[in-house]
């Protein structure tokens, strides 16, 4: 009996840390000119992933629309499209409840099936912004040289970042994920971080993805006025491994550092998925180069600027949800 007690205390230690909050996500239009004839915006949305649950997921909009899914990344948006809108600020107000559940790289595993091969090709080739040019190559060749494994290969290039890379938002240019512009500088946003992070894994094939969302304070409510992203990185067993190489950066404790290679804490929320990203109806920019603002667009021309922010307030995690995960 006591050896079953002290199992199930250890068990009950060990769980990872739950995070549980109600939250709204507001996303505006500045300025709407006058005069417009047709209006069409695209709002990012977020949704269950193995590490959160979204429930009571309501959009505040003055315009009626539609929920929708592009095909690339599965990533989730609503759309409307008005006839002679009017003028001035608008905001789509998106209210959910979420837990967040802490990522632990000793509980990973991989979804069922693995990686398909479509997606592998995704995950590994060159974008726009986030490169695989020559230099790129040879910088990864000389961070990897002499390992042998993909998780060590992807724990070198993490390293790599964070000690050489610093955080960063006065000298123009950052907030793009210009992987070409963080070699330069070697100074930026998170974005920028995990481009080049996704561009030295991809160039040693390892797949990379760019995920975005928004952090929370440890204070039990707040606002928060702008993203945050990470990378996760491909391991057939243990599927997708986060990274956060910008927090890591910015961490005095190397533990922290430590922690943030195959690990993330609960206070965040995760938005969407990729870069240069397809929605349907295709807007006139074509792709965007992420999706965590807004996008909108009048008489087919994109309509700036844009802002989010994030406005949440804690609550107890119920033992059936925790049981959820």
């Amino acid at each position: 009996m006591i050896l079953t007690n002290l199992f199930l205390l250890f068990g009950v230690l060990a769980a990872p840390a739950s995070r549980n909050f109600d939250a709204t996500f507001v996303a505006s239009v500045e300025d709407i000119p006058a005069g417009l004839h047709r209006l069409e915006v695209w709002v990012p949305l977020l949704q269950d992933t193995p590490e959160q649950i979204i429930k009571d997921l309501k959009i505040d909009s003055s315009y009626p629309g539609e929920v929708r899914r592009e095909n690339a990344f599965g990533n989730s948006y609503f759309y409307f499209s008005t006839e002679s809108p009017k003028p001035g600020k608008l905001e789509i107000r998106v209210s959910f409840a979420a837990q967040r559940q802490e990522v632990l790289h000793s509980r990973l595993v991989p979804a069922r099936g693995g990686l398909l091969p479509e997606e592998r090709a995704r995950y590994l080739k060159e974008e726009n912004l986030v490169t695989i040019s020559p230099r790129i190559r040879d910088l990864a060749r000389r961070i990897t040289y002499g390992i042998t494994t993909a998780e060590g290969k992807a724990r070198a290039i993490y390293d790599y970042v964070v000690n050489t890379m610093t955080y960063d938002k006065t000298v123009p240019g950052w907030g793009n994920g210009d992987t070409e512009r963080a070699c330069d500088v070697a100074k930026g946003n998170c974005t920028d971080f995990h481009s080049l992070f996704m561009s030295l894994a991809r160039s040693e094939d390892i797949p990379a993805r760019f995920v975005i969302g928004f952090p929370l304070k440890p204070d039990a409510e707040g606002i928060i006025p702008g993203y945050h992203c990470w990378a996760e990185f491909y391991l057939p067993d243990r599927g997708w491994v986060p990274v956060d190489a910008s927090d890591a950066s910015k961490a005095t404790d190397p533990k922290r550092r430590d922690f943030l290679f195959g690990n993330l804490d609960p206070d965040r929320i995760q938005f969407t998925v990729g870069r240069e990203i397809r929605l349907d109806p295709p807007p006139c920019a074509e792709t965007l180069n992420y999706f965590i603002y807004p996008h909108a667009e009048g008489d087919g021309r994109p309509i700036t600027p844009v802002a989010v922010r994030m406005e949440y307030k804690n609550r107890a995690l119920s033992a059936s949800v925790a049981s959820a995960f």
